[in-house]
């Protein structure tokens, strides 16, 4: 262990209840993540509710063109109404997501926080752009797009307008490596 156990506890008990926090807002946002059964602070163990279904990241490259451009418009809309409700997932990934018939779950919100900064729902975007273009080349621009048009459909012309300006400011730092 490398820090001190009180402190590791200390650490550990606070994202537990976090987490458990952020997932309960993102249903409350209108966004699909498991129910808590339990959540045990001391022990930083959360009990939730089994999502029975496939992993975007697994579907998406044995998906049709059409089948794949709706993962991506549902994702989008996911991640709009989380912003709506200034909440940042923190870890917006294929490998993050659920898919159930037409419906999609979020997981792991262990990185997720309460913000309404357009900087920071901007960087959500970031990853999810970063994990399609890295992770599903074949389908990137189609992704893009139709991640691009849930997200807009949901957020309205300007808020999405904002944000994804934001996104080309972040791309354009030098920080991260062009993506398309």
């Amino acid at each position: 262990m490398y820090r001190l156990r009180v402190l590791d506890d200390a650490i550990r008990r606070q994202r537990t209840v976090r987490e458990a926090e952020m997932m309960h807002s993102a249903r409350g946002a209108g966004v699909r993540s498991p129910h808590l059964y339990f959540v045990d602070p001391r022990g930083a163990a959360i009990v939730m509710e089994y999502i029975e279904g496939e992993r975007m990241k697994d579907a998406v490259d044995g998906g049709s063109p059409k089948k794949v451009a709706g993962m991506f418009r549902r994702l989008g809309l996911a991640a709009a109404r989380l912003h709506s409700a200034g909440i940042m997932h923190g870890d917006l990934t294929t490998a993050n997501v659920i898919l159930g018939g037409r419906e999609i779950t979020l997981l792991d919100f262990g990185l997720s926080s309460h913000t309404t900064r357009v900087e920071d729902h901007a960087v959500d975007l970031r990853l999810i752009k970063e994990t399609i273009v890295g992770a599903h080349p074949g389908f990137s621009a189609l992704a893009l797009d139709a991640l691009h048009e849930g997200y807009s459909s949901e957020a309205g012309p300007g808020r999405s307008k904002a944000v994804f300006t934001q996104l080309k400011g972040i791309e354009r730092r030098g920080r991260y490596a062009r993506v398309v």
